[in-house]
């Protein structure tokens, strides 16, 4: 089959992919996109274990788009993942997308051709090969994609049932009644703990970090509320990129200790009370830079924690006097009602630091102490994030250079959207971006209309190839680190750093200037000119 052309393709079905279908077609650019999955939802296809809801509320988890949140309503202030895909639905029948899409085509390669300043790209699903031709590539993979499964000895023999979280089957998993036995405490692990901790027969968590979570604040949402708060719907997305994370929320701008502790308990209070991500990135300007102010927010969450829960030693383990990392330096999860379940007593917890799990039987899981045996084995081990997916490409770039072998001794982007020596290629809610710090869709729009600008650009003055000059992608990373020692970052050994998968570098793989300062200094770019760009152009056909 010969080789399909277009101004760009898009790989991937989530928020970003959508985004940029939706923005260049509507310029009048011939795009497709490509999804491994067979729907649109991006994480959403692929995270439907039980629990499974964002920690975004609403309205920001949506497009900003109008035409799509004005005949759109939403049941709950966190919506989980099955409302979540039916709004993809909702937007790729509202838009007429499927047309532009091709899925169940996970990509393989993406090859520079540096005669023709063209992509070409190969996919291989179950309609087989797939190949086509792009001026510009456009990776919207996501950060958290490429699930991470531990080498657990022996999970191959396991008799009973197992599924990593993002790879849940779409017919389920039974665990009512059934002994269950769970890996990893991070946002999955805690999301299927409370959902499935009141039907199991037993329920058995290995925890290796505590999860310093905090309340969700869910409730329902009626369509009579929604309709009402519309009228200020664009004031809200108006505002999102001018605050740190993409929320409607922000820092308290003083330090900890320039309050009396009676002040800093009344405000940790009404924090708290808040619910959702007000006590992470509403809390004092300070809390990830200072140790005193991080001591401090540590504390009130352990005295909130700690009295939801009865027994003395899950309390320790799940929230230890001593912090183990500086608080909110891993991403804390949004709960329920997860520290409730453990005051059952069919619920136990298992520190693998100090009764490590040596492997896992045909029966269950073999800890230095014991084995445990299972019906149902939950692998919550979270994701090779920012760079996996993209890693899982086989991308070359100018002279076959592979992006494996680009980034061997480091990651190196600029403005967290492009790779030197990799022309006309661009990415969006990945490495060195706001990212883990971001409100997914407020980064895919603030990155993917930069994107979308700039290819708009290149096709009006005739540029063909367009490539970040590599000294200013190493400027770039330097100002990435250069944030991120600032701060208490990079004590925790988090996958915010890399640190959760072996042999993955440790560094810096998210913006943490803040979105605001962040949509500045790319703007900055576009209005001068692109100075960090080199940009040539094809000759024109002789007439």
């Amino acid at each position: 089959m010969a080789e399909e052309n277009y101004d760009a393709i898009i790989v991937g079905g989530g928020f970003g992919g959508v985004y940029h279908l939706i923005q260049l077609r509507d310029l009048g650019f011939n795009c497709k996109l490509i999804e491994a999955g067979s729907d649109f939802g991006g994480t959403w296809y692929w995270n439907r274990y039980p629990g499974a809801r964002v920690d975004s509320d609403i309205p920001i988890y949506e497009f900003s788009r109008p035409e799509l949140w004005k005949g759109w309503t939403w049941t709950e202030k966190f919506p989980g993942q099955k409302e979540l895909q039916a709004y993809f639905t909702y937007v790729a029948e509202k838009l007429d997308l499927r047309k532009h899409c091709r899925f169940d085509s996970p990509i393989q390669q993406a090859h520079w051709d540096d005669q023709l300043h063209l992509w070409h790209v190969t996919a291989n699903g179950k309609d087989g090969i797939y190949s086509a031709t792009a001026r510009h590539l456009i990776l919207c993979t996501g950060f958290g994609s490429k699930p991470y499964i531990p080498d657990l000895k022996g999970l191959e023999t396991f008799k009973g049932v197992w599924s990593h979280t993002s790879r849940w089957p779409k017919e389920g998993i039974e665990t009512t009644g059934k002994k269950v036995g769970i890996i990893g405490t991070g946002a999955s692990g805690v999301q299927v703990i409370q959902e499935i901790g009141q039907q199991v027969e037993t329920l058995t968590v290995f925890q290796r970090t505590p999860n310093l979570a905090i309340p969700m604040g869910q409730y329902p949402v009626s369509k009579q509320v929604q309709t009402h708060f519309k009228q200020v719907y664009d004031e809200i997305y108006q505002k999102l990129p001018t605050t740190f994370s993409g929320f409607p929320i922000d820092w308290i701008p003083r330090t900890a200790m320039q309050d009396s502790a009676e002040q800093r308990e009344a405000t940790y209070q009404e924090l708290w009370d808040n619910g959702a991500f007000h006590f992470w990135i509403a809390n004092y300007k300070d809390l990830f830079y200072d140790k005193a102010s991080n001591d401090a927010a540590y504390a009130f969450w352990r005295n909130k924690v700690g009295e939801r829960i009865k027994d003395p030693r899950k309390r320790e383990l799940l929230a230890p006097a001593i912090p183990p990392h500086p608080w909110g330096c891993k991403r804390p999860c949004q709960e329920q009602y997860f520290y409730e379940i453990f005051n059952q007593d069919n619920v136990d917890i298992v520190d693998i630091n100090t009764n490590p799990i040596l492997e896992i039987t045909p029966r269950g899981v073999k800890t230095a102490d014991q084995e445990y045996e299972f019906d149902v084995l939950v692998v919550a081990t979270g994701f090779d994030t920012h760079t996996g997916a993209l890693l899982d490409i086989d991308i070359r770039g100018v002279n076959g250079e592979t992006i494996q072998d680009h980034w061997r001794d480091g990651t190196v982007t600029y403005l967290g959207m492009t790779v030197d020596n990799f022309p006309n290629l661009y990415f969006v809610y990945g490495p060195q971006g706001p990212t883990a710090f971001c409100n997914g869709p407020t980064c895919v729009e603030v990155q993917g209309n930069w994107i979308v600008k700039t290819i708009e650009f290149l096709h009006q003055h005739g540029i063909t190839k367009f490539n970040p000059i590599s000294q200013a992608a190493l400027d770039y990373k330097k100002h990435i680190d250069e944030m991120s020692n600032a701060t208490l970052f990079p004590l925790v050994k988090s996958w915010y750093m890399g640190a959760n998968i072996p042999g993955k570098k440790r560094e810096a793989y998210n913006y943490l200037g803040g979105l605001k300062t962040y949509k500045k200094e790319i703007t900055e770019e576009m209005e001068g000119g692109y100075p960090g760009f080199q940009r040539e152009a094809l000759p024109k056909p002789k007439a």
